[in-house]
């Protein structure tokens, strides 16, 4: 067997347009705004979270009973059609409600999408498709930022985004196996939650997954305003050079150990920055968010690390989907709550939650250890 790298570059313009499902909102807010005056507006952004705060676990659930081809192929084709129907602008609850319902799409292209990856790649390569993976987030984003000025407002926005899904879907409906991740239906959601969450193996690439989301967007967020607005769109960047690298690194050293060394570094380098000279600071947070990076792009190689199976892979991914989008939610509100601090404050917290992901990918991990 040889890695389908074909597929597995068609695969990732897939989570690129996951990303874009956030970023089209995101970018085209201000023109909303004169469509859609209020301040319920900007939960157009976070509407797509919900699905996955309350389904992460019964979509990968879902994956595993019905195959990552199928539903893959189905959430493309109905994120596509509600992004269509988006570009009419209807009215306010019923563009809410098309979110919404997108968000279950979302997160069935997050599930599905790394499942298909992992299992057309050889073991040597497989850590490197998902170091790739974790990326998706990030260029997603930076590539509707580079797009969307360049044409005519939400409308021409949402037609373009929902016309690269159906092409997609159309690459992708000859090219994909058929078959992987089938298993059957577990039945009781909330005992599968239960299962899931019970298992050391399944949990762990979305326990690491969690700390570094609640760190991550709140340091996106706050940074700019305390070291300057230029570094905004540069600090993810220089995140994805360790994400990438994740991937090339778990093909010598295991997912856990990279997982340990990103979280454990972030510490110390944000102990470094609290004492370091003011004008250093920023070099030095540069460098940092290479270290960041790291965090989830072994998370997501942990997945085939630990679970061999690809049901099992689509399970890890349904909970990587849920513990994400619960760290996205919690992590805004936590570091304004420390902004009041200033630049101090956003360090402290980086170096508590890192220093706790740490020790809990750790603990987690020894747990493994000795039931194998």
């Amino acid at each position: 067997m040889r890695t389908d790298w074909r597929l597995i570059g068609l695969l990732f313009l897939t989570g690129l347009f996951a990303a874009a499902q956030f970023a089209k909102i995101s970018l085209t807010l201000v023109d909303l705004g004169r469509i859609y005056p209020g301040a319920a507006l900007p939960f157009a952004v976070s509407a797509l979270s919900v699905a996955g705060i309350l389904f992460g676990v019964a979509a990968g659930m879902i994956v595993a009973q019905f195959g990552a081809r199928r539903v893959l192929l189905v959430a493309l084709a109905s994120a596509s059609v509600i992004s269509l129907s988006q570009s009419v602008l209807p009215s306010f609850q019923i563009f809410m409600g098309l979110r919404i319902v997108e968000g279950f799409s979302h997160l069935a292209i997050v599930v599905a999408a790394p499942t298909l990856m992992a299992a057309v790649s050889t073991p040597r390569d497989v850590s490197v498709a998902m170091g790739l993976w974790g990326t998706f987030f990030g260029v997603g984003f930076a590539g509707a930022a580079a797009v969307i000025p360049l044409l005519a407002g939400p409308s021409q926005s949402y037609i373009v985004h929902g016309a690269f899904g159906l092409v997609l879907m159309g690459a992708l409906w000859p090219l994909s196996p058929r078959g992987l991740a089938r298993g059957v239906w577990e039945g009781n959601v909330l005992a599968r939650h239960v299962a899931i969450y019970g298992s050391p193996r399944m949990v762990a690439p979305a326990l690491g997954f969690l700390w570094h989301t609640i760190m991550f967007l709140g340091l996106l967020t706050f940074l700019p305003k305390v070291l300057g607005a230029w570094t905004g769109p540069v600090l993810p960047l220089v995140a994805l050079i360790g994400t990438f690298g994740a991937g090339w690194l778990a093909r010598w050293y295991a997912p856990k150990s990279i997982l340990l060394m990103g979280f454990s570094l972030t510490s110390v380098g944000f102990l470094m920055v609290l004492i370091a000279p003011e004008p250093a600071r920023i070099w030095i947070v540069m460098a940092l968010f290479v270290i960041v990076g790291l965090v989830p792009g072994a998370s997501f190689a942990n997945v085939p690390a630990l679970n061999k199976d690809p049901a099992d892979q689509a399970r890890a991914n349904g909970a990587i989907a849920q513990l994400g989008n619960i760290g996205t939610a919690a992590s805004t509100p936590l570091f304004a709550a420390v902004l009041m601090f200033g630049f101090n404050g956003l360090a402290v917290a980086a170096i508590v939650i890192s220093a706790v992901g740490c020790g809990l990918v750790w603990l987690i991990h020894r747990k493994i250890e000795k039931s194998a």
